[in-house]
C-alpha cells in the first residue's frame, strides 16, 4: 500500500469511527460505554404527578418501547431518577416521540431548568432528539430529571408527553479500558486491580472466571547476612584500573567477591511470588451469551464484566479496597434467583493446607519456598437469597439474587532487618479483615473504596481535546493508533493509567511497587520482579510527585529507610567503610544490599545515591520540614557519609572507582569491559546527593562540620565532559566507545533527567552533547528505555521529539491491556510514560521556578491539565489553545513566592491571601 493510499484509509477509518461514536443509529446500553450513557424511560425509576404513565411498544423507538405521560393539566410532571456514573460535564440529549396530541415541556435537572421549553407537537408521528445543553455535575450518583408540562401548541390536541430515552454524553475523555471478549492471556489482556497489598488480574470469562491474585510481601528467599569480602583485592581493582589493565581489574573483582555467589538464586535473593487464583464457575454460561463487555474504570478503580444470557443481564464488579484491606467480587443479575456459582482457590505457594469455616469461608495456609514467610488467605462467600454449601474446598451458591465474595491475605512479614517474621498475629489479622468487611453491605464497601481511591485519582485531569473515541473498544483503538496515530484520548488514557497503577500498587504502610507493580503470575518471574535501582525502581516513582500522588511515594522511602541496617553491613564488609550505608543495585523484601558478580549487573556504585534522590524529591515537592528532620535527612546523611569515604583522589579530582555504567560496556584494544575508574552517572548522582545533603543540613541547622566536608568534596567531583563525537562522555577514564551504541540505558544522561545538571537554559553546550548521546542511542528500544527518552527530550525542551518517542512506545511496546513491555511486561515503562507527559507539560526547580508547557508538541494543539504539582508545594492548572498557553492558575500557601517561565518570559509571582495566582500571557 503506498503512503498516500494509507493516509486516505486512515482518514476514512477515523471518520467512520467518529460517525459511529456520535451518530450511531442504535442506542447503547448504559454499561456499553462511559463516553455516553443511555437511559430508557421505560426501565428507569420514575414518579408522576398530575397524570399517568404507560409504556407503548414501538420498533422505531430506541429500545422497542417509549413512555407517555397522559395528562390534561399544565404543571403535571414526570420525574426520572438517573444514576450519573461520575462527576463532570455531560451534554443532555432527550429522545422524544412527537404526535398531534403533544404538549410543551420544560426539563429541569435537580431543580435547575436545563435548556428552553420543547414543543412535542407534530402533524405526523416523528422521533426527534433534543440537545438540552451541558450540565456540569459536581458528583456522580442519582440525579432527578423532571419534565414539566408548561402548555401546548395551538394546533395540538392535548398535553401528553412522549418520552423515549435520555442520552448523557460525557464531554471528558473516558478514563476506561474496555473490551468485547474475556481475557485469554495474563500478560497482555487481563486487567489489574489492587490496593497496594492485594493485587488481582481479572480475566472475566463467562463460564469460568479467574482472578489471579498476589500479596505484596510474598517473596521467595530469606534474609542473607553479608560476609566480609577480601578488601585487599578491592584495592587491587583500583590499581589495575589506574593502569588501564581492565582484564586484571575483572580478575581482582571476582576475587574480591569470591565468597559471594554469581548472582543469587531464589533461595537467597527474594523473587516476587504468585499467590494463586480465585476460580469461579458458572454452569451453562460457557456459550450463548451476548453483549459482552469487560472493563476497567479508572474513575472508580473498579473492574467490571457484563453480558446477557437467556434474556438476563449478568454483572460482576471487582475491586481491591485499601481502607478495608479486602478484595471484593460482586455477582448480580437483572432477574432474581439467577446466580449459581462455585468458588475455589488454587495456590501456587508451598506447604498448602486448605480448610473451611462457617459454611461460607475458604481458608488457605501456606509458606514460601524457604519457610521464612507464612501466610493465610481467607475467601468469604456471602449470597443474598438462594442456598450455599462448602465441600472439598469449593464454596457453592445456588439460585442467589446476588453474591459478594471477600478475599484477604496476611503474612508473617514485617520490614525489620532484625526480624522479618515479626507478625505472629497474621491469622487473626486476616480473620478480622474478612469478618469486619463481611459486616458491611456491598454498597458500603464500594462507597468506601471509591471515596478513598478518587481522593487520589481525581486530583489530576488531562484533556487533549481530541475526537472522543470512547465508544471504540480499547484494543481496537490501540490497533487503529498503530495504523493512524490519531487518538490523543488514548495518549491521555495511558497517562492516567500510569497514575491508576501507582495508586493500586503503592499505598502507605505497605510495600512499594516492584518491577511488575504488585501483579505477577509466576514463581520465577523475569529478573525476580524485584526492586532494581539502576533505573527501574526509580522510574516507578517519577510520576509520584508531579502527578499529585505524594502518598504513594512513601512506601518507596520507607523501604529505602529500612535498607540502612543492611547497607551499613555492606559498607563495612565489602568496602571497609564504617560510616554510612550503601546498596549496590537491587533489593528484595529481605534487605539485600550487596554487590555481586558479574560486574556489569552486580556492581553499581550509584545505587544508594540514586535512591537518595527520591528521599530528597519528597521534600523538594512538599517542603515538609518535619519529614526532612525525622526521616529524610538521616537517610541522606548516612548515604553521603559512605560516598565521602568511598571517593578516590585522582589528580585534583575525587572520582568513583571502581565504577560501571549500568549494564553497559566499552571497547578498549579490541575487547569489551564494564569496570572503569569513574563514570558520568556515578559522579552526577554523588554530586547531587552531596548538594542535597548540604541544603538539608542548612535548612535544619545541623552538622556544620560535616556540611563543610561535603562542600569541599563536591567541588572536586568531575563535571560532565564532551567526547570526540560531541557526546556526553559515559566513562571518565577515557573517551571510550560503547560496545553497543544503541544500548537501552542512557545512564550518562542522569544529569539531564532525572537529575538537573544539564539544561538548554543553563549550559547549552552540554544540552547539545546530550542530544548527540540520545541520537547515538536511537529511539526504538525497550519500553522503559523509550519512556526515559521521552523524559530526556522533554527536558531538552524538544516536545516534538519527545512526542515521537511517546508515539513509538504506544505503537510498539504497549499490550492490549495497556501494560508496557520490556519485553516481557515491566511496569516502569508505564510510569515513565506518565512522567514523560507530565514533563512535557510542566517542569520545576527546587528554587521554585515553574516552567509552563516547556515541551508542547504540535499533536496537542488544544487542551487543559489540572492538578499537576511543582516543586515548592505548588499545584498548577493550565489551559492552552493553538499550542499557546491561555491561562495558568498556581495554588499553594498564601503569600508564597516563585517565578514562572513561559517561552522566553520569566515572571516573578506571589500567591494572594487565598493562595492563588492567575497568569494570563
Amino acid at each position: 500500500m503506498n503512503r498516500t493510499r494509507r493516509k486516505l484509509n486512515c482518514l476514512a477509518l477515523f471518520i467512520f469511527l467518529l460517525l459511529v461514536s456520535f451518530f450511531g443509529g442504535s442506542y447503547a446500553s448504559a454499561s456499553e460505554t462511559s463516553a455516553e450513557n443511555v437511559y430508557e424511560f421505560e426501565s428507569v425509576a420514575s414518579t408522576a404527578s398530575g397524570g399517568t404513565l404507560a409504556n407503548y411498544p414501538d420498533l422505531n423507538s430506541s429500545a422497542g418501547a417509549w413512555r407517555m405521560l397522559s395528562t390534561s393539566t399544565v404543571g403535571a410532571y414526570v420525574e426520572y431518577t438517573v444514576n450519573v456514573p461520575a462527576p463532570g460535564p455531560y451534554t443532555v440529549f432527550i429522545k422524544n416521540k412527537k404526535v398531534d396530541s403533544r404538549g410543551i415541556y420544560q426539563l429541569s435537572v435537580d431543580g435547575v431548568n436545563q435548556g428552553g421549553t420543547v414543543d412535542l407537537y407534530a402533524s405526523t408521528p416523528l422521533y426527534t432528539e433534543v440537545n438540552h445543553g451541558t450540565v456540569n455535575f459536581a458528583s456522580g450518583g442519582n440525579k432527578t430529571f423532571r419534565f414539566t408540562v408548561t402548555g401546548k401548541n395551538s394546533s395540538s390536541l392535548g398535553y401528553t408527553l412522549g418520552l423515549d430515552a435520555i442520552r448523557l454524553v460525557n464531554q471528558r475523555q473516558s478514563q476506561r479500558l474496555w473490551y468485547t471478549a474475556p481475557a485469554a492471556n495474563w500478560e497482555t489482556e487481563a486487567l489489574p486491580i489492587g490496593n497496594g497489598k492485594l493485587g488481582g488480574m481479572v480475566f472475566g470469562g463467562t463460564g469460568a472466571d479467574r482472578v489471579q491474585i498476589n500479596e505484596a510481601t510474598i517473596f521467595s528467599g530469606r534474609k542473607v547476612q553479608t560476609t566480609p569480602a577480601n578488601y585487599t583485592e578491592f584495592s587491587q581493582i583500583k590499581t589495575a584500573l589506574n593502569n588501564n589493565d581492565f582484564a586484571s581489574a575483572k580478575t581482582h573483582f571476582n576475587n574480591w567477591l569470591s565468597n559471594v555467589p554469581t548472582d543469587y538464586g531464589p533461595e537467597d535473593f527474594g523473587e516476587y511470588q504468585n499467590l494463586g487464583d480465585i476460580n469461579l464457575t458458572f454452569a451453562g454460561h460457557e456459550s450463548g451469551t451476548s453483549n459482552y463487555v469487560r472493563e476497567l474504570n479508572l474513575n472508580t478503580g473498579m473492574a467490571k464484566v457484563s453480558y446477557e444470557k437467556d434474556g438476563k443481564t449478568f454483572t460482576r464488579e471487582y475491586f481491591s479496597s485499601y481502607p478495608d484491606n479486602v478484595m471484593v467480587i460482586r455477582l448480580t443479575s437483572s432477574a432474581p434467583q439467577s446466580i449459581t456459582t462455585q468458588v475455589s482457590m488454587a495456590s501456587a505457594q508451598y506447604n498448602i493446607v486448605q480448610s473451611s469455616s462457617e459454611n461460607n469461608t475458604l481458608i488457605v495456609n501456606g509458606k514460601n519456598n524457604t519457610g521464612a514467610l507464612s501466610f493465610q488467605t481467607r475467601i468469604k462467600v456471602l449470597p443474598s437469597g438462594g442456598s450455599q454449601s462448602i465441600a472439598s474446598n469449593v464454596a457453592s451458591v445456588t439460585n442467589a439474587d446476588s453474591v459478594t465474595i471477600l478475599m484477604s491475605t496476611y503474612t508473617t512479614y514485617t520490614n525489620n532487618w532484625l526480624n522479618y517474621a515479626g507478625n505472629t498475629d497474621y491469622a487473626a489479622d486476616v480473620t478480622n479483615a474478612v469478618y469486619n468487611a463481611g459486616n458491611k453491605t456491598y454498597e458500603q464497601l464500594k462507597s468506601t473504596h471509591t471515596s478513598d481511591y478518587t481522593n487520589l485519582f481525581d486530583r489530576v485531569s488531562l484533556d487533549f481535546k481530541g475526537a472522543n473515541m470512547d465508544a471504540v473498544p480499547t484494543d481496537t483503538r490501540l490497533t487503529n493508533y498503530k495504523n493512524c496515530s490519531a487518538d490523543p484520548g488514548l495518549e491521555s488514557l495511558l497517562f492516567q493509567y500510569g497514575r491508576y497503577l501507582l495508586i493500586s500498587s503503592s499505598r502507605q504502610g505497605g510495600q512499594p511497587a516492584n518491577l511488575q507493580g504488585i501483579w505477577n503470575n509466576s514463581n520465577t518471574p523475569k529478573w525476580g520482579s524485584m526492586y532494581c535501582f539502576n533505573i527501574n525502581f526509580n522510574m516507578n516513582y517519577w510520576p509520584a510527585q508531579v502527578t499529585n500522588l505524594t502518598e504513594t511515594h512513601m512506601p518507596m522511602i520507607d523501604l529505602i529507610d529500612s535498607l540502612r541496617p543492611s547497607g551499613r553491613e555492606t559498607a563495612k564488609n565489602y568496602f571497609n567503610i564504617s560510616t554510612g550505608w550503601f546498596a549496590a543495585k537491587k533489593t528484595d523484601v529481605w534487605g539485600f544490599t550487596m554487590p555481586y558478580r558479574p560486574a556489569d549487573s552486580g556492581l553499581f556504585m550509584g545505587g544508594s545515591g540514586w535512591l537518595a534522590q527520591d528521599v530528597w524529591e519528597y521534600y523538594s515537592f512538599t517542603r515538609d520540614t518535619n519529614y526532612l528532620a525525622t526521616k529524610g535527612y538521616p537517610i541522606l546523611k548516612e548515604a553521603a557519609q559512605f560516598y565521602l569515604n568511598f571517593l578516590t583522589p585522582s589528580g585534583n579530582f575525587l572520582i568513583s572507582t571502581p565504577s560501571t555504567s549500568p549494564e553497559n560496556s566499552f571497547k578498549y584494544n579490541g575487547a569489551s569491559y564494564q569496570m572503569s575508574a569513574g563514570t558520568e552517572v556515578d559522579h552526577r548522582i554523588i554530586e547531587e546527593l552531596f548538594n542535597n545533603t548540604i541544603t538539608a543540613s542548612t535548612i535544619l541547622g545541623v552538622d556544620d562540620t560535616f556540611r563543610s566536608q561535603l562542600q569541599t568534596a563536591v567541588a572536586k567531583i568531575p563535571q560532565p565532559q564532551i567526547g570526540s563525537l560531541g557526546q556526553i562522555k559515559e566513562w571518565y577514564q577515557g573517551d571510550f566507545i560503547e560496545s553497543t551504541p544503541t544500548h537501552r540505558h542512557i545512564s550518562q544522561l542522569y544529569g539531564l533527567f532525572p537529575g538537573n545538571t544539564i539544561s538548554p537554559l543553563t549550559i547549552p553546550a552540554l544540552a547539545d552533547a546530550a542530544k548527540v548521546s540520545l541520537n547515538r542511542r536511537g529511539d526504538l528500544s525497550t519500553g522503559w528505555s523509550m519512556a526515559w527518552k521521552i523524559n530526556a527530550w522533554a527536558n531538552l525542551l524538544d516536545g516534538q521529539r519527545a512526542y515521537t518517542l511517546l508515539n513509538m512506545q504506544l505503537k510498539n511496546l504497549i499490550y492490549k491491556n495497556l501494560f508496557d513491555t520490556h519485553p516481557p511486561f515491566q511496569i516502569d515503562g508505564n510510569f515513565g510514560f506518565t512522567s514523560g507527559i507530565a514533563e512535557m507539560l510542566l517542569q520545576s526547580t527546587y528554587a521554585k521556578q515553574i516552567h509552563l508547557l516547556p515541551a508542547m508538541p504540535s499533536n496537542w494543539p488544544n487542551g487543559s491539565v489540572k492538578g499537576l504539582k511543582a516543586r515548592g508545594n505548588f499545584t498548577v492548572d493550565m489551559d492552552w489553545s493553538s499550542r499557546s498557553l491561555t491561562k495558568a492558575v498556581i495554588k499553594g500557601s498564601p503569600n508564597e513566592t516563585g517565578t514562572i517561565r513561559y517561552g522566553t518570559s520569566v515572571i516573578p509571582f506571589t500567591l494572594d491571601s487565598s493562595g492563588v495566582y492567575t497568569y494570563i500571557p
